[in-house]
């Protein structure tokens, strides 16, 4: 239990600090860093804050909402914080109470006429009209009350009763389980799936000592459909949740043989491809039955997921004649990581799925994470000495860094790393394809927006990793920091209503585009050096902001919802027409001729690095790994006489090789990595 109250004090002072300078309430600074906790947890995609969604008589509420377009949830937010030093327990009539009144406002939404109850400017009518215009596509609904004060873990599960039809579910992320998910190795919070009250029977092709099996069965299209409307898109193995999110559209031959043809169903289609950590299979008169698995992950067919969910729901297609095969794969969890990318590529090899949604453990990431911990950031106003932005590659390594320290050496690591300068994948993405001129993107929430950026990498890290240098880092942070600083700015301003998020990334891209078009770039050194974002760029960028602002909440507008227009290109088309005038920010650029030359330099140096570090790489292996590199060569026939002759070169400790010879070497060990 320290461990969690030291994670409370933490915490609740970061935030307080946070809401303090951005002029916000504590509440909804709060409820924001954990809904994007979740949200990078795959819990729901992209989210809206209501600021202004409390009842003045305390009758209904609404602190936040996301509606899932892949599974058709409507999920609703409340938070219940505390600010003492120690945190009370949360109770049961505390939740019940929070939910009770997200439910009134449900119902409120939808029986009552909405511009006599909320202002139509506000964030709270966009709510209501985001559940009125949707409601008929509404499958379940999810009330999620988020605190950072402990429940009793004897509570029990809440349950809520059904609105029109709708199931509800109430979900509970107190200090305990958010403190859980953020310390924990794992991307997301581990599933586990009960068949017990209906096993499949199973076939085990394959059983090994070492705890991997291959198994087969037969998923009937009820279940699919009960399994994705419960756990939606964190069933879908991230490679698969991308590829679905960013290309995917209902298949029409997938539907129409579910309307027209269900009983050739199971022989037209390929089926499942899936994976799963643990597996509980019981024995029975009627052979080996499924029981439980922990972490399913369809590697393979969410595409074929989510258009029987969506006949299911929109066509309300009788599934009972409807069945898949499936092919599962159990495997440990220190094999899952490095295994579970390959399947999925492997699976996928009719549909293009990249490595483009760049696991933790792609080299993208790993160098990212390098440069993080060691190059130093210039002393920023307020602070004392050079600090580290602090790139997590993988969930929890922030916390897990502090883990084991004494109190003195965490007080001095988080000084070094503060944790306002923590930045994930999704921050990147956002960050980057914001200057990149892709804010439609961007406003499609994160991991849609992950899906888009990530594509564009693996195809640059292909094509030339040596642009992501040290270089690149830098105009990373300066990003980053000139993003952050716009997202506080803006929360101060007297015209802001909400939409936070889609008004930062329009600002930025807006301001990129006018840079770009009149043949500039940034002088990224001066901005680096630069103690505090120039006044004259954060000018522009609220300028900018005001400007959006009034186009997105215009009521001309084609598209309703605010967020759902800013997902619109159409509404890109309309920001690259606002006046952007960037003479007052002339110091700060420079030529894109100049910035060219300077990428240059910077490859050069990228290139020194690499081939240093491939002779590190080179160095720490041992004979053995060499002596199995070249077997795999001689049986795969790919054995030419210079790979032999530099193979040679590793084997003898000896010798030394060359910083040409050694990035060979390190591209055959990633070949044969699989294998060792």
């Amino acid at each position: 239990m320290n461990e969690v109250l030291e994670y409370y004090t933490s915490l609740i002072e970061h935030v307080k600090a946070s809401s303090d300078v951005e002029g916000r309430l504590i509440e909804f600074e709060f409820l924001n860093y954990i809904l994007d906790l979740l949200s990078d947890a795959g819990e729901f995609d992209d989210y809206e804050i209501v600021e202004d969604g409390r009842d003045g008589a305390g009758r209904w509420l609404i602190d936040g909402y996301s509606f899932d377009t892949n599974n058709y949830s409507l999920s609703l937010f409340v938070t219940l914080i505390s600010s003492s030093e120690e945190p009370s327990t949360l109770t049961k009539r505390e939740i019940e109470s929070a939910i009770k009144k997200l439910s009134k406002f449900v119902t409120k939404a939808l029986t009552e006429h909405l511009p006599s109850i909320f202002e139509p400017s506000s964030n709270c009518y966009q709510a209501a009209r985001l559940v009125l215009d949707n409601w008929s596509d509404v499958s379940r609904i999810r009330f999620i009350v988020v605190s950072n004060r402990p429940a009793s873990e004897r509570m029990r599960a809440l349950t809520i009763d059904d609105i029109e039809g709708r199931p509800c579910t109430v979900h509970l992320w107190d200090l305990r389980r958010i403190f859980k998910l953020e310390s924990s190795r794992n991307e997301r919070e581990e599933m586990i799936i009960d068949f017990r009250d209906n096993p499949l029977p199973c076939l085990v092709a394959h059983d090994d000592a070492e705890g991997e099996q291959s198994i087969l069965t037969v998923m009937p299209g009820t279940r699919l459909v009960s399994l994705y409307g419960q756990w939606g898109a964190r069933l879908l193995e991230q490679n698969v949740r991308s590829f679905l999110q960013h290309r995917g559209k209902v298949n029409k031959g997938i539907r129409a043989t579910i309307l027209s043809d269900p009983a050739h169903f199971f022989a037209y289609n390929n089926g499942l491809t899936t994976t799963a950590q643990g597996i509980v299979i019981e024995q029975t008169n009627n052979g080996p039955m499924i029981v439980e698995l922990r972490n399913l992950q369809i590697v393979n067919g969410g595409q074929t997921t989510a258009s029987i969910y969506s006949a299911y729901v929109k066509d309300k297609a009788d599934l009972s004649r409807i069945s898949l095969q499936m092919k599962l794969t159990v495997l440990s969890d220190e094999a899952s990581t490095e295994l579970v990318p390959k399947i999925s590529r492997y699976a996928n090899s009719q549909n293009k799925v990249s490595d483009a949604d760049l696991f933790s453990n792609h080299p993208f990431h790993v160098r990212l994470e390098e440069f993080s911990r060691r190059i130093w950031v210039p002393v920023r106003a307020g602070q004392n000495a050079q600090t580290h932005w602090f790139y997590e590659r993988a969930r929890g390594q922030y916390l897990d860094a502090q883990a084991y320290l004494t109190p003195s050496k965490k007080k001095q690591f988080q000084q070094l790393h503060p944790r306002s300068q923590l930045i994930t994948k999704t921050d990147v993405a956002k960050v980057m394809n914001s200057w990149d001129c892709l804010p439609h993107e961007v406003s499609k929430g994160a991991q849609k927006n992950f899906a888009k950026f990530a594509e564009v990498i693996d195809t640059q890290w292909e094509k030339d990793n040596l642009v992501f240098n040290e270089s690149y880092f830098r105009k990373l942070i300066c990003r980053a920091s000139i993003f952050r600083a716009l997202e506080k700015a803006i929360m101060k301003e007297d015209w802001y209503a909400g939409y936070r998020a889609n008004i930062v990334t329009y600002a930025i891209a807006r301001l990129s585009l006018e840079i770009s078009n009149q043949s500039l770039d940034w002088n990224m050194d001066v901005l680096w050096r630069a103690p505090v974002i120039p006044n004259p760029i954060m000018m522009i960028l609220r300028q900018l902001s005001h400007a959006i602002n009034e186009l997105l909440l215009s009521d001309s507008r084609p598209v309703g919802n605010p967020s759902e227009y800013a997902k619109r290109q159409m509404f890109w088309d309309t920001v690259k027409k606002i006046d952007c005038d960037i003479v007052k920010i002339s110091n700060f650029l420079i030529s894109k001729v100049e910035a060219a030359e300077q990428a240059v330099t910077s490859k050069l140096v990228q290139k020194i690095d690499n081939g240093i570090h491939a002779q590190e790489t080179i160095l720490k292996t041992p004979k053995k790994t060499w002596e199995k590199v070249e077997q795999y060569l001689l049986d795969e026939d790919a054995a030419t006489p210079t790979l032999m002759q530099i193979l040679q070169v590793a084997k003898n400790p000896k010798k030394l090789p060359s910083e040409k010879q050694s990035i060979v070497l390190a591209k055959l060990l990633t070949r044969y990595s699989g294998r060792f």
